[in-house]
């Protein structure tokens, strides 16, 4: 399976974020999952790359051009693909991909996890979307998510854009299918 993970490129990302998105790298190379993420060595997005070579796997990239202009690029990429704005950046990063987590991150990470959702509400994509909740940070999310249900502002429940799961291991069991 390619699995695509969005996550925090900063260098300032709390350790117990960057602790799981370790934990998920390892998780999926375990499987025998490739993994396509933003290319960045430092937060989540470094962490899950480490957490994948440390367990054997191979990890592709996607960086903005900016960004390896800058020398944000994770040095052990198996490839990096180089895009010059964030709608084609987006584009290689689904591209195929069997599946989609979500870990912790900013406006970037958003936009992405965002991307995903729309593309699987109007049918475009029918791999799963798994948002990792660490320590509550998609707790807003959730809310919102639920009020939007609520308010009859999407076409069905929220579980049909995307899963929580509260740590790696789930997230990963909820990719292969052995999770409700």
């Amino acid at each position: 399976m390619r699995i695509t993970v969005y996550g925090s490129s900063s260098a300032r990302t709390p350790a117990a974020y960057v602790a799981v998105a370790y934990r998920l790298g390892e998780l999926c190379a375990r499987r025998g999952w490739t993994v396509i993420n933003g290319a960045g060595r430092d937060g989540c997005m470094g962490a899950v790359t480490d957490g994948v070579l440390a367990a054997g796997g191979e990890v592709y990239g996607v960086i903005l051009r900016q960004f390896l202009d800058q020398g944000l690029r994770h040095s052990q990429l198996v490839e990096c693909a180089v895009a010059d704005d964030m709608r084609t950046r987006k584009h290689l990063l689904a591209d195929g991909s069997d599946g989609f987590i979500a870990l912790p991150g900013g406006p970037g990470t958003w936009e992405e996890l965002w991307e995903i959702a729309v593309q699987r509400q109007i049918g475009a994509i029918q791999a799963p979307l798994v948002v990792i909740d660490v320590h509550g940070c998609y707790a807003p999310l959730r809310l919102q998510l639920e009020r939007a249900a609520s308010d009859g502002l999407l076409y069905g429940p929220p579980s049909e854009l995307m899963t929580f799961a509260g740590n790696a291991d789930e997230a990963v069991s909820i990719l292969a299918g052995e999770c409700p």
